[in-house]
Protein backbone atom coordinates (compact mmCIF):
# COMPACT_ATOMS: atom_id res chain seq x y z
CA UNK A 1 0.00 0.00 0.00
CA UNK A 2 1.53 3.22 -1.11
CA UNK A 3 0.40 6.54 0.32
CA UNK A 4 -1.51 8.85 -1.95
CA UNK A 5 0.04 12.05 -3.32
CA UNK A 6 -1.86 14.19 -0.81
CA UNK A 7 -0.68 12.14 2.16
CA UNK A 8 2.93 12.17 0.95
CA UNK A 9 2.75 15.92 0.44
CA UNK A 10 1.34 16.53 3.91
CA UNK A 11 4.07 14.36 5.43
CA UNK A 12 6.78 16.32 3.63
CA UNK A 13 5.23 19.65 4.67
CA UNK A 14 5.10 18.43 8.27
CA UNK A 15 8.72 17.26 8.13
CA UNK A 16 9.94 20.53 6.57
CA UNK A 17 8.07 22.63 9.14
CA UNK A 18 9.59 20.63 12.01
CA UNK A 19 13.01 20.99 10.40
CA UNK A 20 12.66 24.77 10.09
CA UNK A 21 11.46 24.97 13.69
CA UNK A 22 14.56 23.13 14.86
CA UNK A 23 16.90 25.19 12.68
CA UNK A 24 15.59 28.56 13.81
CA UNK A 25 15.77 27.87 17.55
CA UNK A 26 18.64 30.09 18.73
CA UNK A 27 19.95 27.70 21.37
CA UNK A 28 22.94 26.73 19.25
CA UNK A 29 23.98 30.37 18.82
CA UNK A 30 24.04 30.86 22.58
CA UNK A 31 26.99 28.48 22.81
CA UNK A 32 28.96 30.60 20.33
CA UNK A 33 28.20 33.87 22.13
CA UNK A 34 30.00 33.33 25.44
CA UNK A 35 31.39 36.86 25.90
CA UNK A 36 31.35 40.28 24.21
CA UNK A 37 34.27 39.45 21.93
CA UNK A 38 32.72 36.24 20.64
CA UNK A 39 29.38 37.98 20.12
CA UNK A 40 31.12 40.73 18.14
CA UNK A 41 32.79 38.24 15.84
CA UNK A 42 29.59 36.24 15.43
CA UNK A 43 27.48 39.33 14.76
CA UNK A 44 29.94 40.80 12.28
CA UNK A 45 30.23 37.52 10.43
CA UNK A 46 26.49 36.99 10.19
CA UNK A 47 25.91 40.57 9.02
CA UNK A 48 28.64 40.16 6.41
CA UNK A 49 27.05 36.94 5.20
CA UNK A 50 23.83 38.87 4.57
CA UNK A 51 25.14 42.14 3.16
CA UNK A 52 27.95 41.02 0.83
CA UNK A 53 25.63 38.97 -1.44
CA UNK A 54 23.07 41.80 -1.27
CA UNK A 55 25.68 44.32 -2.41
CA UNK A 56 26.83 42.03 -5.20
CA UNK A 57 23.23 41.78 -6.38
CA UNK A 58 22.97 45.59 -6.26
CA UNK A 59 25.98 45.79 -8.59
CA UNK A 60 23.57 44.76 -11.36
CA UNK A 61 22.49 48.42 -11.43
CA UNK A 62 25.90 49.23 -12.91
CA UNK A 63 24.97 47.63 -16.24
CA UNK A 64 22.47 50.31 -17.28
CA UNK A 65 23.36 53.96 -17.70
CA UNK A 66 20.15 55.24 -16.12
CA UNK A 67 20.65 53.36 -12.86
CA UNK A 68 24.39 53.93 -12.40
CA UNK A 69 23.85 57.09 -10.37
CA UNK A 70 21.57 55.11 -8.07
CA UNK A 71 24.49 52.80 -7.42
CA UNK A 72 26.28 55.62 -5.59
CA UNK A 73 23.37 55.81 -3.16
CA UNK A 74 23.47 52.06 -2.58
CA UNK A 75 27.18 52.34 -1.77
CA UNK A 76 26.13 53.58 1.66
CA UNK A 77 25.33 49.98 2.68
CA UNK A 78 28.84 48.48 2.26
CA UNK A 79 30.35 51.70 3.63
CA UNK A 80 28.26 51.43 6.79
CA UNK A 81 29.00 47.71 7.04
CA UNK A 82 32.74 48.35 6.82
CA UNK A 83 32.46 50.67 9.83
CA UNK A 84 30.25 48.25 11.76
CA UNK A 85 32.30 45.13 11.09
CA UNK A 86 35.49 47.12 11.65
CA UNK A 87 34.28 48.04 15.11
CA UNK A 88 32.74 44.66 15.98
CA UNK A 89 35.48 42.43 14.65
CA UNK A 90 38.68 44.47 14.81
CA UNK A 91 38.45 47.21 17.43
CA UNK A 92 36.16 45.67 20.07
CA UNK A 93 37.72 42.22 19.87
CA UNK A 94 41.26 43.51 19.24
CA UNK A 95 41.74 40.95 16.46
CA UNK A 96 43.69 42.57 13.68
CA UNK A 97 43.87 39.31 11.76
CA UNK A 98 40.17 39.83 10.90
CA UNK A 99 40.88 43.13 9.14
CA UNK A 100 40.17 41.57 5.74
CA UNK A 101 36.41 41.43 6.45
CA UNK A 102 35.90 45.23 6.67
CA UNK A 103 38.26 45.61 3.73
CA UNK A 104 35.95 43.47 1.60
CA UNK A 105 33.12 45.89 2.35
CA UNK A 106 35.33 48.89 1.56
CA UNK A 107 36.31 47.39 -1.80
CA UNK A 108 32.68 46.76 -2.70
CA UNK A 109 31.80 50.36 -1.77
CA UNK A 110 34.67 51.71 -3.90
CA UNK A 111 33.56 49.53 -6.81
CA UNK A 112 29.97 50.76 -6.49
CA UNK A 113 31.01 54.42 -6.34
CA UNK A 114 33.39 53.93 -9.28
CA UNK A 115 30.70 52.33 -11.42
CA UNK A 116 28.24 55.04 -10.39
CA UNK A 117 30.59 57.78 -11.55
CA UNK A 118 31.48 56.06 -14.81
CA UNK A 119 29.16 58.25 -16.89
CA UNK A 120 30.41 61.49 -15.38
CA UNK A 121 34.03 60.55 -16.05
CA UNK A 122 33.36 59.66 -19.67
CA UNK A 123 31.09 62.64 -20.25
CA UNK A 124 33.82 65.28 -20.40
CA UNK A 125 33.15 67.90 -22.99
CA UNK A 126 35.80 68.64 -25.57
CA UNK A 127 36.25 72.34 -26.22
CA UNK A 128 37.22 73.06 -29.78
CA UNK A 129 38.83 76.32 -30.76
Amino acid sequence: MTPSKGAARSQSVFFISILFFIIFIPNTAHGLCINAEACGILGGTLLSMVTVPLCLILLIFGFWKKTRRLLQVFAILPGFMSLLTGYLMVIQVNRFDLLFIPLIHILIAILMIGLGRLDTLNGTKNIEL
